[in-house]
């Protein structure tokens, strides 16, 4: 949020993105100095406090003679409904709701005390995308990697990448202010095709890869039939998703397994307005919902965590023929992973 400038976060003082290693974790978050503080309006608005947890997966460190202070407060009056302090070393930070309180809720954290140094609010452990990256032998596809791939071809991995668009149009029409390095080498390796119907034959790959793709995909439940039949015997289904309460998603509700059980019985496979609708939070007759329709423009057609994943993908072992899955997931981390394996 304070990245990206978020509206939802109010900064005061010296708030700044952190990274600190503790132990033999590496932990991101916020440094507050002494006299700062930030708030997030109307909290319940996020799916990862709709539920009024004790804890948030937020940890928190102070140094000597600082004390973090979390309060809830009314939303309409500012008035603090309740309030807890947080010092010493690293530990979960608890939270204090009110329980006689009934509408919007704001929270505000503040760096108390005069000693100059920083709090450390860590919002989450950082994951690592090096033993997927791994997992990726033998011959296989990456999905939707625009002009960056993340799986190269070396001894052991042989891979081609399937956009809906040849590299070098993908990179005129998405990458015109030059935010994406591009590898006009990688290009021969390009296959145009769909998600959902990949050009290669059955039984053929040993992995397929994607890296924030499944999100768009309508459909769920007829991909993975899809891929499972492009797999070879332990192929894997290798995916990096976003955490619907990691990003700015969060507002957002869980997508349903009633949802892709209905989009697959009627095989549909390109986004409805009511997919529009959701992800821009819009009615369907807005003129920029319908000029984004009309235009196919990239969305999230579902909104996933390791909860509705973890559904999903059991339903994939029980039905659709495959041997197992595994997910690695931490809370409020932008993204999550999981592995999907043929049987």
């Amino acid at each position: 949020m304070l990245n990206r400038e978020d509206p939802n976060l109010r900064i005061e003082g010296n708030v700044v993105p952190a990274k600190h290693d503790i132990g033999e974790e590496t932990w991101r978050g916020l440094d507050l100095q002494a006299h700062s503080d930030f708030t997030i309006p109307d909290v319940r608005r996020f799916i990862n406090f709709r539920a009024f947890p004790a804890t948030c997966g937020w940890m928190v460190e102070t140094p000597p003679k600082l004390s973090l202070k979390l309060s809830f407060r009314d939303h309409g009056t500012d008035e603090e409904l309740s309030s807890r302090l947080f010092s010493g070393p690293f530990q979960p930070v608890t939270l204090p709701w009110p329980r006689s309180h009934l509408g919007a809720l704001d929270i505000r954290v503040e760096a108390v005390g005069t000693r100059r140094g920083a709090i450390f609010l860590a919002n989450h452990r950082a994951l690592s995308r090096d033993w997927l990256i791994e997992l990726a032998r033998g011959t296989g596809v990456e999905i939707g990697p625009g002009p960056q791939p993340q799986i190269l071809a070396g001894p052991g991995v042989d891979v081609s990448y399937v956009e809906q668009m040849p590299p070098g149009e993908w990179n005129e029409l998405y990458n015109k202010g030059g935010k994406y390095p591009v590898r006009p080498e990688l290009w021969g390796n390009y296959v145009v095709g769909e998600a959902s119907r990949l050009p290669f034959a059955d039984g053929s790959l040993d992995f397929i890869f994607g890296s924030h793709v499944f999100e768009h995909l309508v459909n769920p439940i007829g991909h993975l039939k899809a891929w499972r039949e492009k797999l070879a015997r332990g192929g894997k289904v290798i995916c990096v998703v976003p955490d619907l309460g990691g990003t700015k998603d969060a507002v957002q509700d869980r997508s349903s397994f009633d949802e892709w059980r209905k989009e697959f019985k009627q095989d549909l496979w390109k986004p409805t307005e009511q997919h529009y609708a959701r992800h821009l939070r819009l009615p369907t007759d807005h003129a920029f919902l319908r000029d984004a329709l009309d235009r196919q423009s990239s969305i999230h057609a579902h909104f996933y965590d390791n909860l509705n994943c973890q559904q999903l993908l059991k339903f994939a072992v029980d039905q659709l023929g495959y041997a197992d899955f595994f997910i690695e997931h931490t809370p409020n981390h932008k993204d999550f992973h999981f592995v999907l394996t043929n049987a």
